[in-house]
């Protein structure tokens, strides 16, 4: 898992968790990368979609939002919507077991649901971000977690410092502020072979991310 605000939480480092508060009753999930994170990208895909400079492959726009949805198949404009908006997400969980042939990948995959017109998201800096993250049989296994007036609260994390798992990193780099993504995290740059918590050995890891602000 990416975070949990709120009254209590948990911590997450590879292989055990444990519980923690914050001095301001905040609790957080911090994940360390795998071992496999120095992997290198995948080549372009036979239809011609490119590589992103971060390792991750990019799978092209999805949804309605520009007038494509080349990059992921079976997305739906009838499912879910995100933390911060009440936009149509192109994003359908009851598809997501297509993902599973991605689980030998060593780089993460992203397609675009909206490209944000803000500033691009680069190495070292801090990035806020609202999630949801889902495993391919389209369990919700974790998301932005919210205050007590349920206003949804960001994730900060530093680009490129392993503060989360390395393919949520892969996945994010040169995102634009307001854009939305969807991210498939292979295992070799998810949790591996040995899970965490409700994900299991070797689970292909679905994210639907939103970057709100880059500093």
């Amino acid at each position: 898992m990416l975070v949990a605000l709120g009254g209590g939480g948990f911590w997450f480092t590879r292989g055990h968790f444990k519980k923690t508060a914050l001095n301001d009753g905040a609790a957080s999930i911090n994940v360390a990368a795998n071992d496999s994170s120095s992997s290198a990208a995948s080549p372009p895909a036979a239809n011609g979609l490119s590589v992103a400079g971060g390792g991750a492959t990019n799978l092209g726009q999805l949804g309605a939002s520009s007038g494509g949805s080349q990059g992921v198949p079976g997305s739906s404009s009838s499912s879910t919507t995100s933390n911060s908006s009440s936009s149509p997400s192109p994003i359908d969980p009851s598809t997501f077991a297509q993902y599973d042939k991605y689980k030998d990948n060593s780089s993460a995959l992203f397609g675009d649901v909206q490209v944000g017109s803000g500033a691009s998201l680069g190495a070292n800096q801090q990035a806020s971000i609202l999630y949801k993250g889902w495993l391919t049989n389209g369990t919700l296994f974790d998301q932005s977690k919210t205050d007590s007036s349920g206003q949804a609260q960001p994730l900060v994390f530093a680009e490129g410092a392993h503060q989360v798992i390395a393919g949520m990193e892969e996945g994010v780099a040169g995102m634009k502020v307001g854009g939305t993504r969807l991210i498939i995290i292979p295992p070799a740059l998810g949790y591996g072979a040995q899970g965490q918590g409700s994900i299991p050995p070797n689970a292909v890891l679905v994210f639907e991310v939103q970057l709100l602000d880059v500093h």
